[in-house]
């Protein structure tokens, strides 16, 4: 990773701590939500790439293994919740839907259960208002969205095969390359419309987009949210 590209990392990661502090104020903005779930996995690649060029990383297959469970973990907790739901509500149709147990979902194939989590997220949102007394939020459907979103991620062709230093710095300019896209065109845009209701929230952003030069400890003012 050049000097440069961890420059810029260190500010998406700092714009990430932004997002996790005030992921309720920024819901009020659906586009903006869904900007963030977007940049997210792919600042969290970027990391584990850098873990590969730098050889060091875990072999892929714990990678694997940690975000699988984690998924699941959400996934199961929002079906549990649905199923109860629709189960005192009297609505078969749903129960039967949301009816997963952890043991089947790790025994099915990474595309068909990435499938399988997404329609029990699309379930949970239509009825997610009546969810909150069985301890479900927006919140956590974002979060079932992110986990399906990292593993996704990970086991798409061809991030999920990358074995060499040479591939990840291939591969490192690619994902730089789509995180400076959804900050620059999107998230940069969006945070726009912070600015006269959460004020404290559009200033923190604005401070976290300042790319810090990490090894002279100065700004380097490369550019403005307003570019």
């Amino acid at each position: 990773m050049t000097a440069k590209q961890r420059n810029r990392l260190a500010m998406y990661i700092a714009i990430n701590q932004v997002f996790g502090t005030y992921r309720t104020e920024l819901s009020t903005v659906p586009a903006l939500v869904e900007s963030i779930n977007e940049f997210e996995p792919i600042v969290k690649y970027i990391q584990q790439v850098h873990q590969v060029q730098s050889g060091y990383s875990a072999s892929s297959s714990e990678l694997k293994t940690k975000e699988e469970a984690e998924m699941i973990q959400a996934c199961v907790q929002v079906a549990a919740a649905v199923y109860v739901y629709a189960h005192s509500n009297k609505m078969p149709d749903l129960v039967k839907k949301v009816s997963v147990s952890p043991s089947g979902l790790q025994g099915m194939p990474d595309h068909e259960l990435v499938s399988v989590c997404r329609n029990i997220l699309e379930l949970a949102r239509g009825v997610v208002d009546f969810l909150g007394d069985y301890g479900v939020s927006g919140e956590s459907l974002t979060r079932l969205e992110s986990e399906i979103n990292d593993f996704a991620v990970l086991i798409g062709s061809p991030r999920g095969e990358i074995v060499t230093r040479s591939q990840a710095t291939r591969e490192l300019k690619i994902l730089f390359s789509q995180a400076d896209d959804v900050v620059k065109n999107k998230l940069d845009k969006l945070m726009l419309l912070m600015e006269m209701t959460h004020a404290k929230v559009y200033q923190t952003y604005k401070a976290a987009r300042v790319i810090v030069d990490l090894k002279a400890h100065k700004s380097a003012s490369e550019e403005s949210m307003e570019a």
